[in-house]
């Protein structure tokens, strides 16, 4: 198990150390290969989540049993609290989309720590705070955003804000990542060899080299 990831996790940069201790002794890591299902859309919710290595795609499907991928969840990132609080059956479902390694939480233990633990409780207000914001954004993204808009937006946050440079990782199918962003694979395609013929990235197979974060932001159209 990777202390020093999960002490680092904005989750438990927040709620501390003590709160881990408290939240780790009942807990288990799981590895699982790419493509398992972590847990199934309307299964009751019985364990907290924290990614300890690989992605992880929420995966929701309608009436008519279309999917489409909600969001990407990677190493540091803890999902999804809403159910586990609520004690509600998850509304979406969990699918590795690489090999995973992840910390299964059980829920009792959560709400018994929320109750008693006020740093765990605040830290909890923050994560559901962070999760409504990237909620909006992600509308925002959908219904306001150009592709291109939306592909830069999103390789921007895989590459470090203060370097204003690097590689973002996809280790992801590529048809994840064209669903989380709302548009087909092939659009994905050529959005993207686009941008590297406007000199915005390079790319590298599973690696995306951007060499000015804030140029790939600025050249696309709002």
């Amino acid at each position: 198990m990777n202390i020093d990831l999960i002490r680092r996790s904005p989750f438990f940069v927040v709620a501390g150390e003590a709160a881990m201790a408290r939240l780790l002794r009942p807990s288990f890591a799981q590895q699982l290969p790419r493509g398992a299902v972590m847990f199934e859309q309307d299964e009751q919710a019985d364990f907290l989540h924290l990614v300890l290595a690989g992605s992880v795609g929420l995966v929701a499907r309608d009436e008519s049993g279309a999917e489409t991928v909600v969001e990407i969840f990677g190493a540091g990132e803890l999902f999804l609290v809403p159910p586990v609080v609520l004690q509600l059956p998850y509304l979406a479902s969990a699918t590795a989309l690489t090999d995973v390694r992840v910390l299964m939480i059980p829920a009792e233990a959560f709400r018994a720590g929320m109750a008693e633990d006020p740093a765990l409780a605040r830290a909890t207000v923050e994560l559901l705070a962070r999760h409504w914001r990237l909620m909006v954004d992600q509308v925002v993204d959908l219904k306001l955003r150009p592709a291109e808009r939306r592909v830069a937006r999103f390789l921007s946050r895989r590459v470090s804000e203060e370097a204003g440079a690097g590689s973002a990782e996809l280790p992801e199918p590529r048809t994840a990542i064209a669903a989380r962003l709302g548009m087909t694979p092939e659009t994905l395609s050529r959005t993207l060899k686009g941008m590297e013929g406007d000199g915005l990235l390079r790319s590298a197979g599973k690696r995306i080299d951007v060499p000015d974060r804030d140029r790939l932001l600025r050249n696309q159209k709002k």
